[in-house]
């Protein structure tokens, strides 16, 4: 017979799992811009894949510059992208590894509580709240971001009952991310203040201090040489000024970062206040840590990922000091953040998130970087000023995206024969007939293709189709008749 243990850990798992689905269904990934990335790889600039893409040329070239200047900062975040290149994995599970990181994450916070006598219900609810938050919106919700496993690294430096898996994460989660670097001192000042009696100096503090400046001497001594501008901290704070925002945004940036996890955070400080010089430190420190989010990073909310285990450290001193009104409140708690409205925030956007049947329903409502319409538009443009290399790029785009790539393909196909490229007209001529087949402009096209091509038999072929499809007076259109001249002409002739 299964044992208490083995059943409490079975359940433990159970309600992650539970928690990580209702996760999803309230703040959806964006799997329509995921299925169209994997459909239309041209389109990077979307932001739910552009990191993903940096991601990708990490495998492929792991330690190279980044192309993108936007994530030229993950030069070194080389973890996963060396995983995927060792253990050849296929872009979709790469990808996949930031979901089971958000899992692993609510599983081990699942462990935390139930350790501290949290009930089921109220565990439950406390991962919701947790969860609730951005570390789980962008590891699910853009591809590339790994920000669970940094979320997961500060937590067990924090909060693992046993020592081996913290050391372990002093020594991944750096190559993750290197914020950790800025708040393994706060995660371990959390550790001593959960659990004061078991903090062992060398063991707790000077082992973790240990692996991390090593990470620090490999990362600033050895690596920075050979780091793109964006990947050195100089590079990095020197190109651009994070805290150019308006002081609104900065403070939405701030919730959205933690959300529900404020308020436990808030408890927390509250509950130790008695002990001031405690409570002081951890409220000094948080701010700090918070200032230097902000001040380091485009991406508001994100950053907030680094006072993470402060709003778990709320919680379990709450219990611990068996506080009645933070576990009658949890639900009105977990229901807020559930249902208030959530966001990616930087310093020069705002992104909403949304429920999963708005994202199911984005499949046949695709977003302005997938109208095929636009890059049409974009191209007639282009056009205007001369710019033919541009303009047959978003063509090129827009035949991919379109639902009937007639129309682009039509633009595309004169762009080509303007340049006197009659292969590439002749297929493109060749699209517009396959998908507007009733069109006798598309086989007249497709016939002054055919003719360049030196084939007259099939340029006649298309010539009399079109004709048939044409109105009654469409022979004496001054183009047609100039054509059917050229048509008729004997061979040689003029």
């Amino acid at each position: 017979m299964e044992s208490n243990s083995s059943r409490e850990i079975s359940f433990r798992w159970l309600l992650a799992i539970g928690a990580f689905a209702t996760l999803i269904f309230f703040f959806s990934p964006a799997w329509s811009a995921f299925h169209l990335w994997s459909r239309v790889p041209e389109l990077t600039g979307m932001i739910e894949v552009r990191r993903g893409a940096s991601v990708l040329e990490q495998v492929a070239h792991p330690g190279a510059a980044i192309s993108d200047p936007l994530h030229a900062a993950i030069q070194w975040r080389l973890l996963f992208p060396l995983a995927g290149r060792a253990l050849h994995l296929p872009p979709a599970v790469l990808f996949a590894l930031p979901h089971v990181g958000a899992l692993l994450t609510l599983a081990f916070l699942a462990t935390v509580f139930r350790r501290a006598q949290l009930g089921w219900t109220s565990t439950y609810l406390a991962l919701l709240c947790l969860g609730s938050a951005s570390w789980f919106f962008t590891a699910t919700g853009w591809l590339g971001y790994f920000d669970s496993w940094l979320a997961l690294g500060l937590l067990l430096l924090a909060f693992s009952a046993v020592r081996w898996p913290l050391w372990l994460a002093c020594l991944w989660t750096p190559w993750v991310d290197e914020r950790f670097v800025l708040a393994a001192p706060l995660a371990l000042y959390c550790r001593w203040l959960h659990r004061p009696e078991a903090f062992n100096l060398r063991r707790d503090f000077t082992a973790p201090a240990a692996l991390v400046a090593g990470f620090v001497a490999i990362r600033l001594g050895v690596l920075s040489p050979h780091s793109a501008t964006g990947a050195t901290a100089t590079g990095y704070l020197t190109g651009k000024n994070f805290l150019d925002a308006p002081l609104s945004r900065i403070a939405l940036g701030i919730w959205e970062g933690l959300r529900a996890g404020w308020l436990l955070a808030l408890a927390g400080l509250i509950t130790l206040w008695p002990h001031r010089p405690r409570a002081v430190v951890l409220a000094f420190s948080s701010a700090v840590l918070l200032f230097a989010g902000l001040a380091t990073a485009q991406d508001y909310s994100r950053s907030m990922t680094m006072l993470l285990p402060v709003a778990v450290l709320g919680l379990l001193v709450a219990v611990r000091t068996t506080t009645p009104w933070l576990t009658r409140a949890l639900p009105f708690t977990a229901l807020a953040a559930l249902l208030l409205p959530a966001h990616h925030v930087m310093n020069d956007r705002v992104n909403p998130i949304f429920y999963l049947y708005h994202e199911l329903a984005a499949f046949d409502r695709p977003p302005p970087a997938a109208m095929s319409e636009l890059y049409e538009l974009h191209a007639f443009h282009a056009m205007g000023r001369g710019e033919f290399a541009a303009a047959e790029a978003d063509l090129a785009l827009a035949i991919t995206l379109a639902r009937n790539p007639a129309s682009p393909a039509k633009q595309r196909g004169i762009l080509a024969a303007s340049q006197q490229r009659w292969p590439d007209a002749h297929r493109d001529f060749s699209t517009m007939v396959e998908h507007d087949p009733k069109n006798p402009d598309a086989w007249f096209m497709r016939a002054q293709s055919n003719l360049a091509l030196n084939q007259p038999a099939a340029a006649r072929s298309d010539f009399d189709h079109a004709r048939l499809l044409a109105a009654a007076d469409w022979s004496t259109r001054p183009d047609v008749a100039r054509f059917l001249h050229r048509l008729n002409a004997p061979p040689g002739g003029k």
